[in-house]
């Protein structure tokens, strides 16, 4: 008898670890790729002595991480319409199809605009050059929108993302403390557990 309760025991501790582990496995939370809405921006286009030649493509802006200098890292893309790539080919002497369709700069950095608050908050990046073909194209500034969100999910979502933009601009503007809000960011964008 003594021999049943004691295997008995011996079975529920390994069920016990067992559902621990999965449970811990299922808790692991999932990087989350925030993407701003991507919106008009105007891009020059500049090739020698020629005239400027305005290029209306759309820009996105993937967040990669939070700084504690208020500035946040990421990837933009920028979608090239159709005309503005025959454009390129013709001032570069190319074929159409050695026109990228989309561009892709990494380590791009944008602040927050000054005095941003709700409803849409806006993130500002300076101007840049970026050679498409071998043509300049350059942008001045980009206005980037995120929407803003009241309620503060915590459960590694765009939303919360959201939340914490908003979290973050309103620390700003009453000079608050954002390193809470900061490193919370980055374990969101990382997908790091608590």
């Amino acid at each position: 008898m003594n021999t049943k309760f004691t295997k008995t025991l011996v079975a529920l501790a390994c069920l016990l670890g067992l559902s621990v582990v999965a449970n811990a496995q299922q808790a692991t939370p999932k990087a989350v790729a925030f993407t701003t809405a991507q919106k008009l921006v105007i891009a020059k286009l500049k090739s020698g002595e020629a005239d400027a030649y305005d290029v209306r493509g759309k820009v996105a802006f993937t967040v990669t991480a939070a700084n504690s200098d208020d500035t946040v890292a990421g990837t933009l893309t920028y979608a090239i319409p159709e005309d503005a790539r025959q454009k390129i080919a013709s001032m570069a002497g190319k074929a159409l199809n050695s026109v990228p369709a989309n561009i892709t700069r990494k380590d791009v950095i944008a602040t927050f605009q000054k005095a941003t608050e709700p409803p849409v908050l806006h993130l500002e990046i300076t101007g840049m050059d970026v050679d498409v073909a071998g043509v300049k194209m350059r942008f001045n500034r980009i206005v980037l929108d995120i929407n803003a969100r009241d309620s503060h999910p915590q459960d590694y979502s765009v939303q919360e993302m959201e939340a914490l933009f908003t979290v973050w601009a309103r620390q700003i503007l009453n000079g608050r403390s954002r390193r809470g809000i900061i490193a919370r960011m980055n374990k969101v964008i990382n997908g790091e557990p608590e």
